[in-house]
């Protein structure tokens, strides 16, 4: 018996019209090698068969499950948070619908987190199902102000390397309850989109690391619950990213990247102009100042949680350069 058998792991599954996908999932959640762990499968108020067809599947698996069925969608935050209630792990493991995790995921995700103890997260590796690119190695936050995942559509092999990241994908990640005790899970204002993002920075500032874990493999369905909102999700792209620069960039950090932070603007107006989407754009922004107020008093509460300099938050963010460069920044605007 190893070390990590005498440990309890919550995996929290929040679902909404994804009936599709459920099978594939659980049967893989079944077929971990690590088996001391509970489900909680949260149904954001779906409108397809999702809850019943997921408790029949569950009736053949050995696999402790506990179905949260939500009268409204309260988004992929409200979501865990509601599923966070019951969970009674010592670690916190988020996973999508969507996803279909290898046998050894979960073994290697609580190893990675009882080898690192300075890290309140780890990252999995997630493939695009079907192809043999990287969705995300975990997630990574630029000077332009943008939240990005980190390899994406690049080769799997180029990621083999598990190493300490800026944040992870929450599609497929783990948590140590310590530190959502300490810091939060999700801001419910975000409701759906970069909520990870938001997640990411107040455990950076409050000086929780994040270890990518590249023998944790998952496959990812991408876009396999977000397609279904189609471009209402520009709208909350905007918005939230907002959200989080106001709540979580420390003044110092905003000093020093002004004229980068002011030429990431510039590529999400030419983007959303050029994508005919500018109205999403501007709605984005005019809801956000008109709860500006509400984000300054978070803004307030977490820094009180800061323990890190601003030097060493600078040096977990990637030179929005490095990240883009002329040729990709062309491909991004769809020049």
């Amino acid at each position: 018996m190893s070390k990590t058998d005498n440990l309890k792991a919550s995996i929290i599954i929040v679902n909404w019209n994804g009936e599709t996908f459920l099978k594939d999932c659980l049967l893989s959640l079944h077929n971990q090698s690590f088996k001391n762990f509970e489900v909680i499968f949260v149904d954001n108020a779906s409108t397809d068969h999702s809850l019943v067809i997921a408790k029949q599947i569950a009736d053949g698996l050995s696999i402790d499950i506990r179905f949260i069925g939500l009268a409204s969608n309260l988004g992929f935050a409200g979501g865990n948070n509601e599923g966070l209630k019951y969970a009674s792990g010592i670690y916190i493991t988020l996973l999508n619908p969507d996803t279909v995790a290898e046998k050894d995921w979960l073994k290697n995700l609580v190893e990675a987190l009882e080898s690192h103890p300075d890290a309140g997260i780890c990252a999995s590796k997630l493939i695009v199902d079907g192809e043999n690119v990287i969705d995300s190695a975990g997630d990574g936050y630029s000077t332009f102000g943008h939240a990005f995942k980190r390899g994406e559509g690049k080769p799997p092999e180029e990621y083999s390397e598990s190493e300490y990241v800026f944040g992870a994908c929450a599609g497929a990640a783990i948590y140590r309850r310590e530190m959502i005790e300490q810091i939060g899970l999700f801001d419910e204002d975000i409701f759906l989109i970069f909520e990870d993002a938001d997640l990411n920075l107040r455990a950076q500032l409050s000086g929780w690391k994040c270890f990518y874990v590249s023998e944790a493999v998952v496959y990812h369905k991408v876009g396999g619950s977000i397609k279904k909102i189609g471009y209402h999700s520009s709208y909350y792209v905007v918005r939230n990213d907002r959200i989080i620069k106001i709540k979580n960039l420390p003044r110092g950090i905003v000093l020093r990247n002004l004229p980068l932070l002011f030429l990431g603007e510039m590529i999400w107006v030419l983007y959303y102009l050029i994508n005919g989407r500018f109205k999403y754009y501007l709605r984005a922004n005019i809801d956000v100042l008109k709860k500006f107020h509400v984000y300054m008093r978070k803004r307030r509460e977490i820094m009180k949680l800061k323990k890190v300099s601003e030097k060493y938050m600078q040096s977990v963010f990637t030179s929005g350069f490095r990240l883009y460069g002329l040729r990709r920044i062309k491909r991004y605007l769809a020049l």
